[in-house]
């Protein structure tokens, strides 16, 4: 990181929770181009297509058990 962009980091870590998650929307928004509106939307589209592709009788649905073995088998034993 260049040295201006490490100052204001550093500067940022004065701001509050919210102030800096704001900056950080703001600076993300700025790189990527998308609102978390845009993106609200999207993953809104997103389940109502998955909800009607269920609907419909589409799709393969894993229980919690085969989920978990998944998960298990790839990360290790779950914890309580």
């Amino acid at each position: 990181m260049s040295p201006v962009a490490n100052q204001l980091f550093e500067s940022a870590l004065h701001l509050s929770d919210d102030e800096r998650a704001e900056l950080a929307d703001r600076i993300w928004r700025s790189i990527d181009g998308d609102t978390q509106e845009e993106i609200a939307a999207a993953w809104a589209a997103e389940i109502k297509r998955r909800i009607e592709a269920s609907d419909r009788g589409e799709g393969h649905w894993l229980t919690e058990e085969e989920v978990n073995q998944r998960l298990e088998a790839k990360y290790g034993p779950l914890q309580d």
